[in-house]
Protein backbone atom coordinates (compact mmCIF):
# COMPACT_ATOMS: atom_id res chain seq x y z
CA UNK A 1 0.00 0.00 0.00
CA UNK A 2 2.64 2.58 0.91
CA UNK A 3 4.16 2.28 -2.83
CA UNK A 4 0.90 3.09 -4.33
CA UNK A 5 0.21 6.09 -1.91
CA UNK A 6 3.75 7.50 -2.15
CA UNK A 7 3.48 7.91 -6.11
CA UNK A 8 -0.26 9.35 -5.54
CA UNK A 9 1.28 11.75 -3.53
CA UNK A 10 3.69 12.40 -5.66
CA UNK A 11 6.85 11.07 -4.26
CA UNK A 12 10.10 9.96 -6.19
CA UNK A 13 11.14 6.56 -6.21
CA UNK A 14 13.51 7.62 -3.93
CA UNK A 15 11.18 8.83 -1.66
CA UNK A 16 8.90 5.84 -1.62
CA UNK A 17 11.66 4.05 -0.75
CA UNK A 18 12.05 5.95 2.29
CA UNK A 19 8.55 5.67 3.13
CA UNK A 20 8.27 1.76 2.70
CA UNK A 21 11.57 2.02 5.54
CA UNK A 22 9.21 3.84 7.65
CA UNK A 23 6.83 1.20 7.00
CA UNK A 24 8.72 -1.80 7.92
CA UNK A 25 10.29 0.39 10.89
CA UNK A 26 6.96 1.19 12.77
CA UNK A 27 5.33 -1.67 11.87
CA UNK A 28 7.79 -3.86 14.48
CA UNK A 29 7.38 -0.49 16.92
CA UNK A 30 4.21 -0.59 17.07
CA UNK A 31 3.15 -4.37 17.35
CA UNK A 32 5.63 -4.42 20.14
CA UNK A 33 4.06 -1.83 21.88
CA UNK A 34 0.25 -3.84 21.62
CA UNK A 35 1.66 -6.80 22.13
CA UNK A 36 3.65 -5.77 25.86
CA UNK A 37 1.28 -3.13 26.86
CA UNK A 38 -1.82 -3.14 24.87
CA UNK A 39 -3.79 -6.39 24.13
CA UNK A 40 -1.17 -8.30 24.79
CA UNK A 41 -1.84 -10.49 21.62
CA UNK A 42 0.86 -11.54 18.51
CA UNK A 43 -1.40 -9.05 15.97
CA UNK A 44 0.49 -7.49 13.41
CA UNK A 45 -0.04 -3.82 13.20
CA UNK A 46 0.30 -2.33 9.19
CA UNK A 47 -0.80 -0.17 7.13
CA UNK A 48 -4.85 0.31 6.99
CA UNK A 49 -7.04 -0.21 3.53
CA UNK A 50 -9.15 2.72 4.63
CA UNK A 51 -5.94 5.17 5.33
CA UNK A 52 -4.40 4.40 2.32
CA UNK A 53 -7.46 5.21 0.62
CA UNK A 54 -8.25 8.25 2.41
CA UNK A 55 -4.87 9.78 0.84
CA UNK A 56 -5.25 8.80 -2.88
CA UNK A 57 -8.53 10.25 -2.54
CA UNK A 58 -6.89 13.52 -0.97
CA UNK A 59 -4.03 13.64 -3.98
CA UNK A 60 -6.93 13.12 -6.83
CA UNK A 61 -8.67 16.13 -5.43
CA UNK A 62 -5.58 18.48 -4.68
CA UNK A 63 -5.22 19.55 -8.19
CA UNK A 64 -8.74 21.13 -8.41
CA UNK A 65 -8.31 23.09 -5.27
CA UNK A 66 -5.35 24.44 -5.97
CA UNK A 67 -2.91 22.51 -3.70
CA UNK A 68 0.58 20.89 -4.63
CA UNK A 69 1.35 17.46 -3.89
CA UNK A 70 3.98 18.87 -1.19
CA UNK A 71 1.18 20.72 0.91
CA UNK A 72 -0.73 18.11 0.99
CA UNK A 73 1.95 15.65 2.15
CA UNK A 74 2.25 17.94 4.94
CA UNK A 75 -1.05 18.90 5.57
CA UNK A 76 -1.58 15.32 6.29
CA UNK A 77 1.30 15.16 8.66
CA UNK A 78 -1.05 17.34 10.81
CA UNK A 79 -3.67 15.30 10.09
CA UNK A 80 -2.70 12.10 11.19
CA UNK A 81 -0.49 13.34 14.49
CA UNK A 82 -4.01 15.56 15.30
CA UNK A 83 -5.89 12.21 14.79
CA UNK A 84 -4.20 10.02 16.95
CA UNK A 85 -3.62 12.77 19.58
CA UNK A 86 -7.58 13.19 20.04
CA UNK A 87 -7.71 9.59 20.46
CA UNK A 88 -5.49 9.61 23.00
CA UNK A 89 -6.87 12.64 24.67
CA UNK A 90 -10.14 10.83 24.38
CA UNK A 91 -8.94 7.70 25.96
CA UNK A 92 -7.36 9.72 29.43
CA UNK A 93 -10.91 11.84 29.36
CA UNK A 94 -12.25 8.36 29.43
CA UNK A 95 -14.88 9.91 27.10
CA UNK A 96 -14.15 7.33 24.38
CA UNK A 97 -17.01 5.15 25.26
CA UNK A 98 -19.41 7.70 24.78
CA UNK A 99 -18.26 9.34 21.30
CA UNK A 100 -17.86 6.00 19.82
CA UNK A 101 -21.21 5.42 20.14
CA UNK A 102 -21.88 8.24 17.59
CA UNK A 103 -20.44 6.11 15.09
CA UNK A 104 -23.69 3.86 14.64
CA UNK A 105 -23.08 1.15 11.91
CA UNK A 106 -25.17 3.34 9.90
CA UNK A 107 -22.81 5.97 9.76
CA UNK A 108 -20.14 3.48 9.66
CA UNK A 109 -21.81 1.76 6.60
CA UNK A 110 -21.45 5.02 4.77
CA UNK A 111 -18.34 5.97 5.69
CA UNK A 112 -16.94 2.95 4.22
CA UNK A 113 -18.99 2.50 0.83
CA UNK A 114 -18.72 6.47 0.05
CA UNK A 115 -14.57 5.82 0.36
CA UNK A 116 -14.70 2.36 -1.55
CA UNK A 117 -16.52 4.34 -4.37
CA UNK A 118 -14.58 7.29 -4.50
CA UNK A 119 -10.84 5.57 -4.50
CA UNK A 120 -12.87 3.44 -7.81
CA UNK A 121 -11.17 5.74 -10.63
CA UNK A 122 -8.02 6.15 -9.30
CA UNK A 123 -8.26 1.47 -9.21
CA UNK A 124 -9.16 2.27 -12.56
CA UNK A 125 -6.57 4.53 -13.68
CA UNK A 126 -3.80 2.30 -11.63
CA UNK A 127 -5.37 -0.74 -13.68
CA UNK A 128 -5.02 0.99 -17.07
CA UNK A 129 -1.99 2.65 -16.88
CA UNK A 130 -3.44 6.43 -16.79
CA UNK A 131 -1.40 8.99 -15.53
CA UNK A 132 -0.79 12.26 -15.76
CA UNK A 133 1.82 11.74 -18.60
CA UNK A 134 -0.17 8.72 -20.33
CA UNK A 135 -3.94 9.17 -21.43
CA UNK A 136 -4.73 5.98 -23.58
CA UNK A 137 -4.84 2.42 -21.87
CA UNK A 138 -1.65 0.78 -21.10
CA UNK A 139 -2.88 -3.02 -22.60
CA UNK A 140 0.52 -4.38 -20.92
CA UNK A 141 -0.42 -2.61 -17.55
CA UNK A 142 -4.21 -4.34 -17.79
CA UNK A 143 -2.50 -7.57 -18.47
CA UNK A 144 -0.38 -7.47 -15.38
CA UNK A 145 -3.50 -5.99 -13.39
CA UNK A 146 -5.70 -8.66 -14.08
CA UNK A 147 -3.52 -11.62 -14.00
CA UNK A 148 -2.49 -10.43 -10.22
CA UNK A 149 -5.92 -9.57 -9.11
CA UNK A 150 -7.15 -13.37 -10.54
CA UNK A 151 -4.41 -15.27 -8.67
CA UNK A 152 -4.67 -13.75 -5.74
CA UNK A 153 -8.54 -14.08 -6.31
CA UNK A 154 -8.50 -17.71 -7.09
CA UNK A 155 -5.87 -18.35 -3.72
CA UNK A 156 -8.05 -16.59 -1.27
CA UNK A 157 -10.91 -18.78 -2.55
CA UNK A 158 -9.55 -22.26 -3.28
CA UNK A 159 -6.18 -22.44 -1.89
CA UNK A 160 -6.00 -23.57 1.94
CA UNK A 161 -3.50 -23.59 4.81
CA UNK A 162 -0.30 -21.39 4.60
CA UNK A 163 -0.92 -20.87 1.23
CA UNK A 164 -4.00 -18.96 1.59
CA UNK A 165 -3.05 -16.73 3.94
CA UNK A 166 0.00 -15.76 1.47
CA UNK A 167 -2.33 -15.16 -1.30
CA UNK A 168 -1.71 -11.61 -1.56
CA UNK A 169 2.27 -12.16 -1.39
CA UNK A 170 2.10 -14.78 -3.80
CA UNK A 171 -0.26 -12.84 -6.33
CA UNK A 172 2.16 -10.17 -5.98
CA UNK A 173 5.84 -11.60 -6.79
CA UNK A 174 4.12 -13.39 -9.48
CA UNK A 175 2.90 -9.74 -11.08
CA UNK A 176 5.99 -8.74 -10.47
CA UNK A 177 7.80 -11.03 -11.89
CA UNK A 178 5.17 -10.77 -15.16
CA UNK A 179 6.09 -7.24 -15.32
CA UNK A 180 9.73 -7.68 -15.34
CA UNK A 181 9.05 -10.23 -18.54
CA UNK A 182 6.81 -7.40 -20.30
CA UNK A 183 9.10 -4.77 -19.58
CA UNK A 184 7.18 -2.27 -17.52
CA UNK A 185 9.09 -1.72 -14.58
CA UNK A 186 11.56 0.51 -13.26
CA UNK A 187 14.96 -0.02 -11.84
CA UNK A 188 16.43 1.47 -8.53
CA UNK A 189 20.04 2.00 -7.11
CA UNK A 190 19.39 -0.24 -4.08
CA UNK A 191 22.70 1.65 -2.13
CA UNK A 192 21.36 4.99 -3.27
CA UNK A 193 20.84 5.75 0.80
CA UNK A 194 23.86 3.39 1.41
CA UNK A 195 23.31 0.19 3.76
CA UNK A 196 22.13 2.02 6.88
CA UNK A 197 19.48 4.56 7.19
CA UNK A 198 17.43 5.84 10.04
CA UNK A 199 14.04 6.38 9.87
CA UNK A 200 13.98 10.48 9.31
CA UNK A 201 11.59 12.86 11.30
CA UNK A 202 9.16 14.95 8.76
CA UNK A 203 10.27 13.63 6.01
CA UNK A 204 7.75 15.42 3.75
CA UNK A 205 8.45 18.42 5.32
CA UNK A 206 7.31 20.82 7.86
CA UNK A 207 3.79 20.21 9.36
CA UNK A 208 1.40 22.37 8.04
CA UNK A 209 -2.23 23.10 8.94
CA UNK A 210 -5.34 22.71 6.54
CA UNK A 211 -9.31 22.10 8.73
CA UNK A 212 -10.06 20.01 6.30
CA UNK A 213 -7.84 17.75 6.27
CA UNK A 214 -7.62 17.31 9.89
CA UNK A 215 -11.30 16.91 10.35
CA UNK A 216 -11.06 14.04 7.72
CA UNK A 217 -8.01 12.13 9.73
CA UNK A 218 -9.92 12.65 12.60
CA UNK A 219 -12.76 11.06 11.36
CA UNK A 220 -10.23 7.71 9.83
CA UNK A 221 -9.46 7.40 13.13
CA UNK A 222 -12.38 7.12 14.67
CA UNK A 223 -13.75 4.94 12.13
CA UNK A 224 -11.11 2.53 12.73
CA UNK A 225 -11.67 1.93 16.16
CA UNK A 226 -14.38 -0.43 15.27
CA UNK A 227 -11.94 -2.23 13.19
CA UNK A 228 -9.53 -2.61 15.74
CA UNK A 229 -11.92 -3.98 18.27
CA UNK A 230 -12.50 -6.52 15.60
CA UNK A 231 -9.24 -7.22 16.08
CA UNK A 232 -9.12 -7.61 19.61
CA UNK A 233 -11.96 -9.34 20.09
CA UNK A 234 -11.65 -11.98 17.46
CA UNK A 235 -8.03 -12.96 18.85
CA UNK A 236 -9.41 -13.41 22.38
CA UNK A 237 -11.80 -15.82 21.18
CA UNK A 238 -9.05 -18.05 19.30
CA UNK A 239 -6.75 -17.88 22.65
CA UNK A 240 -10.00 -18.36 24.97
CA UNK A 241 -9.11 -14.72 27.07
CA UNK A 242 -11.45 -12.13 27.84
CA UNK A 243 -10.26 -8.39 27.27
CA UNK A 244 -11.58 -6.28 30.04
CA UNK A 245 -12.12 -2.49 29.63
CA UNK A 246 -8.77 -1.08 30.96
CA UNK A 247 -6.57 -3.87 28.42
CA UNK A 248 -8.96 -2.28 25.45
CA UNK A 249 -8.53 1.67 26.88
CA UNK A 250 -4.66 1.03 26.84
CA UNK A 251 -5.29 -0.91 23.04
CA UNK A 252 -6.69 2.49 21.93
CA UNK A 253 -4.46 4.23 23.51
CA UNK A 254 -1.25 2.93 21.77
CA UNK A 255 -3.41 2.20 18.20
CA UNK A 256 -3.53 6.56 18.68
CA UNK A 257 -0.25 6.34 19.58
CA UNK A 258 0.93 4.69 16.25
CA UNK A 259 -0.97 7.27 14.38
CA UNK A 260 0.75 9.92 15.81
CA UNK A 261 3.98 8.20 14.82
CA UNK A 262 3.05 7.60 11.45
CA UNK A 263 2.38 11.36 11.02
CA UNK A 264 5.59 12.14 12.83
CA UNK A 265 7.58 9.65 10.72
CA UNK A 266 4.93 9.63 7.92
CA UNK A 267 3.49 6.88 6.09
CA UNK A 268 -0.18 5.40 6.09
CA UNK A 269 -1.26 5.38 9.46
CA UNK A 270 -1.77 1.72 10.79
CA UNK A 271 -4.52 -0.87 12.50
CA UNK A 272 -4.11 -4.03 13.82
CA UNK A 273 -4.87 -6.73 11.22
CA UNK A 274 -7.42 -9.64 11.29
CA UNK A 275 -5.56 -12.06 9.62
CA UNK A 276 -3.35 -12.46 12.71
CA UNK A 277 -6.60 -14.57 13.81
CA UNK A 278 -5.95 -16.72 10.93
CA UNK A 279 -2.71 -16.76 11.81
CA UNK A 280 -2.63 -18.15 15.26
CA UNK A 281 -5.83 -20.85 14.09
CA UNK A 282 -3.50 -22.10 11.78
CA UNK A 283 -0.54 -22.36 13.33
CA UNK A 284 -1.37 -22.92 17.32
CA UNK A 285 0.94 -20.33 18.14
CA UNK A 286 -0.04 -17.76 20.02
CA UNK A 287 3.01 -17.29 22.05
CA UNK A 288 4.55 -13.62 22.15
CA UNK A 289 8.32 -14.55 21.93
CA UNK A 290 8.58 -15.50 18.31
CA UNK A 291 6.06 -12.30 17.56
CA UNK A 292 8.18 -10.14 19.49
CA UNK A 293 11.59 -11.38 17.32
CA UNK A 294 9.31 -11.45 13.72
CA UNK A 295 8.72 -8.02 14.88
CA UNK A 296 12.14 -6.87 16.08
CA UNK A 297 13.48 -8.02 12.55
CA UNK A 298 10.85 -5.86 10.66
CA UNK A 299 12.10 -2.80 12.59
CA UNK A 300 15.93 -4.27 11.13
CA UNK A 301 14.23 -4.17 7.47
CA UNK A 302 13.29 -0.57 8.33
CA UNK A 303 16.91 0.56 8.87
CA UNK A 304 18.55 -1.70 6.01
CA UNK A 305 18.36 0.64 2.72
CA UNK A 306 17.88 -1.69 0.47
CA UNK A 307 14.99 -3.67 1.08
CA UNK A 308 13.15 0.16 0.78
CA UNK A 309 14.40 0.56 -2.43
CA UNK A 310 13.58 -2.86 -3.65
CA UNK A 311 10.76 -2.63 -2.91
CA UNK A 312 9.75 0.58 -4.41
CA UNK A 313 9.99 -0.99 -7.79
CA UNK A 314 6.99 -2.72 -7.46
CA UNK A 315 4.50 -1.58 -10.84
CA UNK A 316 1.37 0.72 -9.91
CA UNK A 317 -0.63 -2.30 -11.73
CA UNK A 318 0.58 -4.84 -9.28
CA UNK A 319 0.18 -2.66 -6.33
CA UNK A 320 -3.33 -1.80 -7.52
CA UNK A 321 -4.20 -5.56 -8.11
CA UNK A 322 -3.69 -5.92 -4.79
CA UNK A 323 -5.22 -3.21 -3.61
CA UNK A 324 -8.71 -3.78 -5.73
CA UNK A 325 -8.64 -7.07 -3.54
CA UNK A 326 -8.46 -5.14 -0.13
CA UNK A 327 -11.12 -2.71 -0.98
CA UNK A 328 -13.76 -5.39 -2.35
CA UNK A 329 -13.28 -6.85 1.16
CA UNK A 330 -13.47 -3.52 3.09
CA UNK A 331 -16.78 -2.87 0.88
CA UNK A 332 -18.19 -5.79 2.27
CA UNK A 333 -17.02 -4.63 5.75
CA UNK A 334 -19.86 -1.68 5.04
CA UNK A 335 -22.12 -4.16 3.93
CA UNK A 336 -21.80 -5.95 7.11
CA UNK A 337 -22.21 -3.13 8.92
CA UNK A 338 -25.77 -2.26 7.04
CA UNK A 339 -26.75 -6.11 8.51
CA UNK A 340 -26.39 -4.97 11.85
CA UNK A 341 -29.49 -2.61 11.52
CA UNK A 342 -33.17 -3.35 10.89
CA UNK A 343 -33.94 -1.29 7.81
CA UNK A 344 -37.22 0.71 7.91
CA UNK A 345 -38.24 3.53 6.04
CA UNK A 346 -36.04 6.08 8.16
CA UNK A 347 -32.62 3.58 7.58
CA UNK A 348 -33.26 3.87 4.09
CA UNK A 349 -33.88 7.39 3.90
CA UNK A 350 -30.43 7.92 6.15
CA UNK A 351 -28.64 5.94 3.93
CA UNK A 352 -30.04 6.67 0.78
CA UNK A 353 -30.06 10.79 1.02
CA UNK A 354 -26.46 10.71 2.43
CA UNK A 355 -24.87 7.60 -0.19
CA UNK A 356 -26.63 9.91 -2.76
CA UNK A 357 -25.37 13.67 -1.85
CA UNK A 358 -22.10 12.19 -1.06
CA UNK A 359 -21.62 10.58 -4.50
CA UNK A 360 -23.29 12.92 -6.48
CA UNK A 361 -20.69 15.63 -5.22
CA UNK A 362 -17.98 13.20 -6.25
CA UNK A 363 -18.50 14.06 -10.33
CA UNK A 364 -19.32 17.87 -9.88
CA UNK A 365 -16.56 19.47 -11.81
CA UNK A 366 -13.76 20.75 -9.90
CA UNK A 367 -14.54 24.57 -10.70
CA UNK A 368 -17.79 24.46 -8.91
CA UNK A 369 -16.04 25.33 -5.58
CA UNK A 370 -13.69 27.75 -6.80
CA UNK A 371 -15.62 30.74 -5.36
CA UNK A 372 -15.23 29.30 -2.03
CA UNK A 373 -12.31 29.69 0.51
CA UNK A 374 -9.93 27.06 0.45
CA UNK A 375 -10.64 25.32 3.89
CA UNK A 376 -14.76 25.32 2.71
CA UNK A 377 -14.06 24.47 -0.52
CA UNK A 378 -12.21 21.64 0.15
CA UNK A 379 -14.90 20.14 2.59
CA UNK A 380 -17.80 20.99 0.60
CA UNK A 381 -16.46 19.38 -2.40
CA UNK A 382 -15.47 15.96 -0.77
CA UNK A 383 -18.20 13.86 -0.87
CA UNK A 384 -17.19 11.64 1.65
CA UNK A 385 -17.00 14.10 4.11
CA UNK A 386 -20.68 15.46 2.95
CA UNK A 387 -21.85 12.33 3.17
CA UNK A 388 -20.98 11.51 6.56
CA UNK A 389 -21.99 15.31 7.70
CA UNK A 390 -25.66 14.23 6.40
CA UNK A 391 -25.85 11.29 8.06
CA UNK A 392 -24.31 12.46 11.46
CA UNK A 393 -27.53 14.87 10.69
CA UNK A 394 -30.10 12.34 9.97
CA UNK A 395 -28.99 9.74 12.72
CA UNK A 396 -28.70 12.13 15.25
CA UNK A 397 -30.65 15.00 15.07
CA UNK A 398 -33.19 15.50 12.39
CA UNK A 399 -34.22 11.67 12.46
CA UNK A 400 -33.09 10.95 15.96
CA UNK A 401 -34.52 7.64 17.46
CA UNK A 402 -36.98 8.45 20.17
CA UNK A 403 -36.73 6.58 23.70
CA UNK A 404 -39.36 3.96 24.31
Amino acid sequence: MPVVVGYALGLSQIEVADTLQRTFFLCGVVSILQAALGHRYPIIDGPAGLWSGLLILMAGTMASLGKSAEILRTDLETGMIVGGAVIILLVILGLMNKLIKLFTPLINGVLILLMVLQISPSIVKGMTGITSDNTVIDWKSCLVFFFTMFLILFLNMFAVGFIKSIATFIGVLAGWVLACIMGITTQADLMADGVLSLPKVFAWGRPTLDIGIIVTCIIAAFVLLSMTFASVNGMSEVVGDEVDGKRMNKTIGIHGLATVLCGIFPTVAFMPYVSSTGIVKMTNVAARKPFYLASVLMMAMGMIAPFGAFFSTIPNAVGYAALIMIYALIMGQGFNEFRKVNFTNRENFIVGISMLIGMGVMFLPSEAFSGLPQVAGYILSNGLIDGMAIAFLLEHVILKKRAL
